[in-house]
C-alpha cells in the first residue's frame, strides 16, 4: 500500500463519551493491518487517549441546532486540506463495533477509488427478496471510505450554499450519497445494522432471546436505539427500542466492549 490511510470518527458536544473514541481506536488498531492515523476531528478533545490524533472541528458554516438535525460537522472530513489529496481515508461512527478485518475496506477504495457507503437497511419484509430487488433508499454514513482528494467538493458546495443543501437533502447521507463522486454501495453484509441485523422483531424476540452476530459482518452499526453501552452491564433490564428490545447484557457486545475499554 502505497498511500496513506487515515482512520477518522468525529465527535462534536457531549451526546458520546471520550471512552466511545478510545474503544473504536484500540479495536481499528487490532483490525487494521495497514500502518495508519487514527483521528478524531472534535470540538470536545478532553479524554481522548493519546493514540488519538485529535484535529480541531472546523467552522460549520450552519446554525448549531442543525448540526444534530442534518448532522452536517461531518461534511468536515472532506474539507481539503484536512487529509493529503493521495489518502485513503475510512471514516467510522463512533458507535460502532469492529468484528473482522478493515483490509478489505481499504483494499476497495485503493482497487476501484470513488466513494463507498453503506446502502440503508430495508424495513423486514423486504429481507425477503435479493438485495438488488429491494427498494433504494440511499446511504447511511456510518462507514465511508473515499480518496481525499476526490470528494472535497462535498465539504466546499455545503460551505457555499449550507441553507441550501440543508433544504433540498436535509441530513448529511443523503446529501453525501447523491452528490459525491462515483457513489457505489459497500459490498452486501459487510456492515450490519445491530438492531435491524442481530435483534429479532417482537414477539419473534420473546421465542429466540439470544442476541446473535450477523454471519459475515465485518462492522455492526448502531444507528438508532440502542448504543452499545446500554447492554454492557451485569443484570436484568430492558433495553432497544418498543418493538426491538432485549433483556441484560449481550454477551459479546459486553466482552468487546471491556476488552477495549482497557488501556494498552
Amino acid at each position: 500500500m502505497n498511500r496513506p490511510i487515515s482512520v477518522v470518527c468525529l465527535k462534536w458536544g457531549t451526546p458520546y463519551p471520550p471512552e466511545y473514541v478510545n474503544v473504536l481506536q484500540r479495536a481499528v488498531r487490532d483490525h487494521l493491518s495497514y500502518p495508519h492515523r487514527f483521528i478524531c476531528i472534535t470540538d470536545t478533545p478532553e479524554g481522548l487517549s493519546p493514540d488519538v490524533q485529535v484535529i480541531p472541528l472546523p467552522e460549520i458554516p450552519i446554525e448549531r441546532p442543525k448540526w444534530n438535525t442534518g448532522y452536517w460537522p461531518k461534511l468536515a472530513v472532506f474539507k481539503k486540506g484536512v487529509f493529503a489529496d493521495n489518502e485513503i481515508v475510512l471514516y467510522l461512527d463512533v458507535d460502532i463495533l469492529v468484528d473482522q478485518s478493515l483490509d478489505p475496506f481499504i483494499d476497495l477504495i485503493e482497487r476501484e477509488k470513488g466513494l463507498r457507503i453503506i446502502r440503508e437497511w430495508n424495513p423486514d419484509i423486504w429481507r425477503l427478496l435479493p438485495v438488488s430487488m429491494r427498494p433504494d433508499r440511499g446511504g447511511n454514513g456510518s462507514v465511508i471510505g473515499f480518496i481525499a482528494s476526490e470528494q472535497t467538493h462535498l465539504f466546499g458546495d455545503f460551505a457555499s450554499d449550507p441553507y441550501g443543501i440543508d433544504g433540498k437533502f436535509g441530513i448529511d447521507q443523503i446529501y453525501i450519497t447523491r452528490q459525491a463522486a462515483k457513489s457505489r454501495y459497500w459490498p452486501d453484509g459487510w456492515c450490519a445494522s445491530f438492531r435491524r441485523s442481530c435483534v429479532p422483531h417482537w414477539p419473534l424476540n420473546l421465542l429466540w432471546p439470544k442476541i446473535r452476530k450477523a454471519n459475515g459482518a465485518h462492522i455492526f452499526v448502531f444507528h438508532g436505539v440502542p448504543n452499545p453501552t446500554d447492554m454492557v452491564a451485569d443484570g436484568n433490564y430492558r433495553w432497544g427500542t418498543r418493538w426491538r428490545y432485549g433483556f441484560g447484557p449481550v454477551k459479546w457486545v459486553q466482552d468487546y466492549w471491556r476488552a477495549y475499554s482497557r488501556k494498552s
